[in-house]
């Protein structure tokens, strides 16, 4: 890259990871706090969550990364125009891939980070985070339990044991109303931590389980021999994988084995988790070529340029949410799997043809409309923040 391009590069690539920051902080916090309840079932939990917690992260970075390329990508360009910088580069003459390759470097350097974490670095922390999760409620259940009291584990899951000798467990119940439809309660005459396939599970043995519904209050008793438990969500693993194909490597899920139980049961949970992972990586390259579709045009002072994040980030979020709906359909028979990969890549196109054909969408009517509102919302609202700040001022009264 030349110097200039260089210096669009740079400021881009310091807007994305400035979002970046911000959306993967908010998020973690999110997700974090969802699981602050085990931090009070022990005191090693408390140690061992900043781990389970980091585990979140590259999976959650990878998932704004997109939105983190197209906000950074939009933001350069915005500031390169407030600056007048845009408008100086093409009246020197330079031509507009000068613009167009820093972002679009930007956008295939976060396909590759996305591709080196769908593959490699994002199962390894999905296995260690679910992992420290089993762990951290196994110890809760066989060594801070005391026997004969009810503990609330989570909220809506209260536990209760007779006695427990290392992974043994005599009398165990359980009381789940975490469902907003129905009440769980399991009753057993002995529990058991056990190990399959390197992961731990509470087994459940001679016991019932009592069902009631929250709506017209009726109630179901099955009686069973064994029932098993997910440690790392303190749900059944009947309805679950042993081992989530978050957890599985690529090849794995490329070349599963054919007696795999979980394989045998639902192969098009295989299906979707490897096609998304061999189609996020389209998405940054997508969002980079929409942000130059919506603010590589150069403007001048007069022309509104805010409306471009609004644009960009309604674009951006439909296209993803329709990818979200083809992989949800893909069941089966697997049908939809090549929409999946479709929507990126007509996005991708779609945007190459607008950029070729150097489509200003200021100039498109609705979008124009949309920009000339938000101009003259924010001349009206001028006055309005300008006498609130006198008011607020040294001299002012608050």
């Amino acid at each position: 890259m030349s110097l200039l391009e260089r210096y669009i590069f740079r400021r881009a690539a310091l807007y994305c990871v400035s979002s970046l920051a911000s959306l993967v902080l908010i998020v973690w916090i999110v997700q974090a706090l969802q699981r602050i309840d085990i931090v009070r079932t022990s005191a090693s939990a408390a140690g061992n969550i900043f781990w389970i917690a980091l585990m979140l992260l590259p999976n959650l970075a990878a998932g704004v990364l997109p939105f983190a390329v197209l906000i950074g990508s939009i933001q350069a360009l915005n500031a390169l125009n407030g600056d007048s910088e845009r408008a100086v580069i093409a009246a020197a003459g330079a031509p507009r891939w000068t613009v167009i390759k820093p972002v679009l470097y930007l956008g295939l350097a976060a396909a590759a980070a996305i591709l080196i974490n769908s593959h490699v670095i994002g199962p390894l922390a999905q296995k260690s985070f679910f992992t420290g999760l089993r762990g951290v409620n196994a110890d809760a259940i066989t060594l801070f339990l005391q026997p004969g009291r009810f503990e609330r584990v989570q909220d809506g899951l209260v536990i209760s044991i007779g006695n427990a000798r290392g992974s043994q467990i005599d009398s165990l119940f359980i009381s789940d109303r975490r469902d907003p439809q129905l009440d769980l309660t399991y009753f057993a005459k002995s529990a058991q931590i056990v190990q399959r396939e390197g992961q731990s599970f509470l087994m459940l043995f001679d016991g019932q389980l009592h069902r009631q519904s929250k709506t017209d209050g009726s109630v179901s008793i099955i009686q069973f021999h064994t029932y098993a438990f997910d440690l790392a969500d303190l749900q059944p693993s009947n309805g679950g994988d042993w081992i989530r194909t978050s957890e599985r490597s690529t090849s794995d899920l490329l070349a599963p084995n054919p007696n795999d139980r979980d394989y045998q049961r639902r192969p098009y949970d295989f299906a979707k988790e490897i096609v998304q992972r061999f189609s996020d990586w389209l998405y940054p390259i997508s969002f980079a070529l929409w942000a130059l579709v919506v603010a590589g045009q150069p403007r001048t002072h007069r022309q509104s340029s805010g409306w471009t994040t609004g644009v960009g980030l309604c674009g951006a979020l439909a296209l993803k949410a329709s990818g979200f709906v083809a992989i949800s359909l893909i069941n089966a028979n697997a049908q939809p799997v090549w929409l999946v990969y479709a929507l990126p890549i007509a996005s991708i196109v779609s945007s190459a043809v607008l950029l070729v054909l150097n489509v200003d969408l200021a100039r498109v009517a609705p979008l124009a409309r949309l920009g000339d509102g938000l101009r003259r919302l924010g001349q009206r609202m001028r006055p309005s923040l300008a006498a609130a700040d006198a008011g607020h001022g040294p001299g002012g009264r608050t």
